[in-house]
């Protein structure tokens, strides 16, 4: 299993099982980041972009949250770095997994 997972959960219900460590079966959307995945990212600037834009703080051996409050400007953020880098297999992973949160208003965890 991958170290560093980025995971959104399929409801409120799930996200509030997810706080106390305990969530279901199918809760979550989750997508493994792989080492080489991870750095493919960290070297387009991904995280360093994401942080600063949303005031975040996603780094190696860090959690981090993106909050129902900053799905709005996680959405502008990730149509404009995708603008930017089209065809990166890696970004449409996690747009589409980020389609999820903002689709059923949830959160996106980052556990590094």
């Amino acid at each position: 299993m991958e170290r560093r997972r980025v995971v959104v959960p399929i409801s409120k219900q799930a996200e509030f099982r997810l706080d106390y460590d305990e969530c279901e079966d199918n809760d979550l959307v989750e997508y493994p980041l792989s080492e080489e995945k991870f750095y493919k990212l960290f070297n387009l600037g991904f995280f360093h972009q994401l942080n600063a834009e949303l005031d975040l703080m996603i780094d190696d051996y860090e959690q981090e949250e993106i909050l129902e409050n900053k799905l709005d400007q996680l959405k502008v953020f990730m149509n404009s770095f995708m603008q930017q880098h089209p065809d990166n297999p890696i970004l449409n992973d996690l747009h589409e997994l980020f389609q999820v949160a903002y689709d059923k208003r949830t959160s996106v965890f980052f556990f590094f």
